[in-house]
């Protein structure tokens, strides 16, 4: 939240929005939950001796294992999934940090975090959070501002 710069600019009151409030914490912990039960225990010297070769089900047993990785499944996160939420908490600490440093006049805090980043389509619906939320703090603005006179 550039609430440094907003003041530098020569703003009066500064109302800061952050609209990542709530996406913290959610999959932050992402615990280890081991082999799926389909997955193919690895070849091992006495196994490919029998086998003569190692065989498609160990090349298969790979590529689930690389497909689970990155795809993953219900109860895993995905490669992806781990990245957002690093984002997040990265994104969390920094709001939090500039915040302690240079606190706005009003902070608003519209709860959208059940809306994904590329969920385009609920504009709308994070539209109508966001003015509630904004209608919420019309006091707080209305004093801010009185008392600047």
């Amino acid at each position: 939240m550039p609430v440094s710069a907003a003041r530098a600019l020569g703003a009066r009151v500064v109302i800061a929005v952050n609209l990542e409030a709530d996406r913290f914490g959610r999959g932050a912990t992402i615990p280890s939950h081991g082999a799926d039960p389909g997955d193919t225990p690895p070849i091992t010297p006495t196994a490919k001796a029998r086998n003569g070769f190692l065989g498609l089900r160990h090349i298969f047993g790979a590529e689930r294992a690389l497909k689970r990785e990155l795809i993953a499944g219900p109860a895993r996160p995905s490669f992806s999934t781990v990245m957002i939420e690093s984002f997040n908490i990265m994104q969390d600490r920094l709001t939090r940090m500039r915040l302690a440093g240079d606190p706005p006049d009003i902070h608003i805090t519209p709860r959208i975090g059940h809306v994904g980043w590329l969920e385009f389509h609920r504009a709308a619906e994070a539209i109508t959070v966001g003015r509630a939320a904004a209608e919420k703090a019309l006091d707080s603005i209305a004093e801010t501002i009185a008392e600047l006179r």
